[in-house]
């Protein structure tokens, strides 16, 4: 009888091996596209909205930055541990040998997330397996959000030749409208490097539209009541040239591995997009 999971690990190295990518994180990767595989076909699919790290990876490949975590919205479910502890006891158990893989429904654990006391969630950890491979995964599901203008259906990349995941996920205006809000609402203080390299990456690629973007923005503000001041020190060109953010800067990329980006390059695409629709919006704030 062929060993499936150890097949799968062969030719997860074997990948990892040609395409120069650490095997630690493609492993993770493949773990995260099976549990939204089973996701896909349990009856939750529509309770769950893909967002974050691993949708960015859906939309770029490996020019995305490494994500450890799959980040959920959850839509038209309770924000209760007992509930999401029985709905992913049911979509770690959906019964799929092919893939080699097997969640632990018995190792799930949940805790609370609190970011400032605002946006709750909550955190989900699960044991996945491939034979003797081992690997703790995180779900983090938040709620209360609004996508603009709805959830876009996707079929998650596969890494092998599998069944894709059909999901809903996050439309790009929101991704953008959500990190920015973030941005705005840290202010000065900012020191979440990702944001800006993930809507420095988006903004790039140009795959939105300006008048969603726009609306997306001013609906995550007013669902988020994020005071919008006239003048921001987002927008300010002393924001770019500050050394502690260029260090900070310097050291996520290095961190990341990623590809050296000057950040008044980033801060200069950002007030070029973004900068315009936060006027729209500062006059709603007063």
């Amino acid at each position: 009888m062929k060993n499936i999971p150890a097949s799968v690990r062969d030719r997860l190295l074997k990948i990892a091996r040609e395409n120069q990518t650490d095997f630690q994180l493609l492993l993770i990767r493949y773990f995260q596209e099976r549990l939204l595989y089973r996701l896909s076909k349990s009856g939750f699919k529509n309770n769950f909205c893909l967002k974050g790290g691993a949708l960015l990876y859906a939309l770029e490949g490996e020019q995305s930055r490494p994500t450890l975590d799959l980040d959920l919205l959850g839509i038209a479910i309770a924000n209760n541990h007992e509930k999401m502890l029985d709905v992913f006891s049911q979509v770690c158990t959906y019964p799929y040998e092919e893939d080699g893989v097997v969640f632990d429904a018995s190792s799930i654990t949940t805790t609370a997330i609190t970011k400032e006391g605002k946006y709750p969630g909550i955190r989900l950890k699960v044991q996945a397996s491939l034979g003797n491979v081992r690997q703790n995964l995180q779900i983090d599901i938040g709620f209360g959000d609004v996508i603009t203008p709805k959830p876009v259906l996707m079929d998650y990349p596969v890494i092998l030749d599998m069944e894709a995941p059909e999901i809903q996920a996050y439309s790009v205006e929101t991704v953008i409208a959500e990190k920015f809000e973030a941005m705005i609402d840290l202010g000065a203080v900012n020191s979440r490097m990702k944001d800006f390299y993930d809507i420095y990456r988006l903004l790039q690629a140009g795959k939105f539209d300006l008048a969603l973007l726009s609306e997306a923005v001013q609906t995550t503000f007013r669902n988020r009541r994020t005071p919008c001041p006239k003048v921001h020190p987002l927008f300010q060109d002393e924001f770019a040239l500050d050394e502690q953010r260029l260090s900070q800067w310097a050291a996520f990329l290095r961190k990341s591995k990623l590809d050296s980006i000057a950040f008044q390059e980033v801060h200069k695409t950002i007030y070029h997009w973004l900068e315009p629709v936060y006027q729209k919006i500062t006059p709603l704030s007063d």
